[in-house]
């Protein structure tokens, strides 16, 4: 979802960008008033970017809540996805960032909420209609010092990105039910086919991050599910977890296996999309919505699904989900009550699912939401509560995510061993 680099931008950002590019296979500054005198502007200014340079659909609920509001004017002003987090955040830190914007939520990340709301850049929105609306297991993330600062744009599960009707034609069976074992051994018949079962972008660390932390979720937050909090209170470390040692081997294991495309270590997203577009691989890790812009990117031709990734060593399998991507309003706005009109409305259902469809994603409170066809293999963990939201976006810093992202792919090239990666995770993470 955030697309990555060493400062960690969203890898679906990223990674979709690339996938619709492979697989088809206006300046931001303050409101301009249109409201009479003496009254708040009635137009305000949203910055954004989407994963797919064709998608619609914040400007369709823009346009949405215009007309569930007349006489308010939303003004759009698209980012370079590639460049949004750090534009957004020289913007704000220069004084002339839009009335609302795209950021990222919890902290650990460039363009992160949290470090906003301590520079006190951000407009707070304290209102029960944010509160109320967020699930308890996530609003932490949309949280400083119990203020709330931003909203949710959807929930976006994690999992193989998998070309199902090919891995047919060459006998390779996954699916919602299959084993970690089963995975290595699908590996292996996919490797017989002359394909590989999964892409790996091993320059870019959040691709190989964010497939660990596929694992994890079922390793270490599926059981505990507040790890986070124990790390934080010194009650663990990366090294000494059970769990994550799990997972790491899990890496090794995989690639033994011949899991990942030859040369997966310096592969970038480019390699990866367009080895899936080819027929070379099928799949890749990331967040659901990497699906629909495949399907969309091919006209229909490559109609992914999403696999949950089973996990080494455990027999419970859980989703990993993230919901980083947010927005906020500028604290400087001349129209804090539109802004935080405007907000609401993604909050409410019908902006939330305006985002959901378009995105490929779901909205954050699933509620009869029905999952796309995409997400059938996922669905018996949705009904049965097996779902954990990803960790990095509530780890200290950057650091560690780049630590773990940079040290899988040492592993994978024999310069590391799962236990110097987690040694380096604790070392960035700090006491």
């Amino acid at each position: 979802m955030s697309y990555f680099s060493s400062s960690r931008r969203g890898w679906f950002t990223v990674a979709a960008t690339a996938v619709v590019g492979s697989v088809a296979l206006s300046g931001c500054g303050g409101s301009t008033s249109t409201a009479p005198t003496g009254s708040e502007p009635q137009t305000i200014k949203f910055s954004f970017s989407t994963a797919n340079p064709t998608d619609t659909f914040l400007q369709d609920t823009a346009a949405a809540f215009e007309k569930a509001n007349p006489g308010t004017k939303i003004e759009l002003v698209k980012l370079p996805a590639e460049t949004e987090p750090q534009t957004v955040t020289t913007q704000l830190q220069g004084g002339n960032a839009a009335d609302v914007m795209n950021i990222r939520s919890g902290q650990g990340q460039i363009g992160a909420m949290n470090g906003f709301a301590k520079a006190g850049l951000l407009l707070e929105l304290n209102d029960a209609e944010f509160s109320d609306r967020l699930p308890q297991s996530i609003e932490d993330l949309f949280k400083y010092e119990d203020k709330f600062y931003a909203v949710p744009l959807s929930s976006m599960p994690t999992g193989l990105i998998f070309n199902e009707a090919k891995a047919k034609e060459l006998g390779v069976t996954l699916n919602a039910d299959s084993s970690f074992d089963d995975f290595l051994d699908q590996c292996k018949v996919a490797r017989d086919k002359g394909v590989s079962l999964a892409a790996l972008a091993g320059t870019v660390p959040g691709n190989p991050g964010i497939m660990t932390l596929m694992l994890a979720s079922s390793t270490v937050y599926g059981p505990n599910p507040d790890w986070n909090a124990d790390r934080a209170a010194g009650k663990t470390t990366f090294a000494d977890d059970k769990g994550w040692q799990q997972a790491l081997e899990g890496v090794k294991q995989m690639f033994d296996a011949g899991c990942f495309q030859d040369g997966a270590a310096g592969a970038g997203f480019d390699t990866l999309i367009s080895s899936m577009g080819q027929g070379k691989a099928l799949g890749f890790f990331a967040p659901g919505g990497a699906a629909k812009s495949i399907a969309d990117g091919s006209k229909g031709a490559v109609n992914p699904v999403v696999v949950p990734m089973p996990a080494p060593g455990v027999s419970e399998k859980y989703l990993g989900t993230t919901a980083e991507l947010a927005l906020a309003g500028n604290a400087k706005t001349k129209s804090p009550t539109l802004v935080k009109k405007f907000l609401k409305f993604f909050m409410d259902k019908q902006g939330a699912e305006m985002v959901a469809k378009g995105q490929g994603t779901l909205p954050v409170n699933l509620g009869d939401y029905a999952l796309p066809a995409s997400y059938a293999p996922i669905a018996e963990l949705y009904k049965e509560d097996k779902v954990r939201p990803l960790p990095q976006t509530d780890w200290p810093s950057a650091k560690v995510y780049d630590s773990l992202g940079k040290g899988v792919t040492a592993m994978i090239t024999g310069q590391k061993s799962g236990a110097d990666v987690l040694k380096e995770m604790d070392t960035a993470w700090g006491k």
